[in-house]
C-alpha cells in the first residue's frame, strides 16, 4: 500500500515538473555563439525575455481563473513579486553591462514565477 501512495505522489510530481521550464535551445545557442558581444548578448536576452514574458502573463491569467475566489490575494502577490523584481535586479543601474547583468537577472526571476504559477495551475485529469 505504501508503495502505491509514493507512486500516486511521484507520478504526480513528474506531471507538474514538467511543465516546468528553463532556458529555450535558441537561447542557449544564441549565448553561446556570442563570444561576449554585447550587441549579440543583448538581442539574446530579449528574445528570450519576450518568450517568458508571454508565458508569464498567460500562466498567470490561467492561475487567476483557476482561483477566482482569491483573486484579490493572487493580484496583490503578483504586484509583490514585481517590487522585488525591480529591486533585485536593480534598475537603478546604467551602462550596458549593467543593462546585462538586469537582463539576466530579470529573465531568471520571470522564469521562476511563471514556472510557479504553472505549477499552482496543473489539474489532474478527471476520470
Amino acid at each position: 500500500m505504501r508503495l502505491a501512495w509514493f507512486l500516486v505522489a511521484f507520478v504526480g510530481t513528474s506531471a507538474q515538473t514538467q511543465a516546468a521550464m528553463g532556458y529555450s535551445k535558441e537561447y542557449s545557442q544564441c549565448m553561446n555563439f556570442s563570444y561576449g558581444n554585447t550587441a549579440k548578448i543583448e538581442k539574446c536576452l530579449n528574445k528570450e525575455l519576450k518568450f517568458h514574458n508571454k508565458r508569464l502573463k498567460k500562466s498567470y491569467k490561467t492561475y487567476l481563473k483557476l482561483n477566482p475566489n482569491q483573486t484579490a490575494a493572487i493580484r496583490s502577490q503578483h504586484v509583490l513579486w514585481e517590487r522585488k523584481l525591480s529591486q533585485q535586479c536593480n534598475f537603478r543601474m546604467s551602462g550596458k553591462y549593467a543593462k546585462q547583468q538586469q537582463g539576466q537577472c530579470m529573465l531568471a526571476l520571470i522564469m521562476d514565477q511563471a514556472n510557479l504559477y504553472q505549477s499552482r495551475s496543473y489539474a489532474p485529469a478527471s476520470r
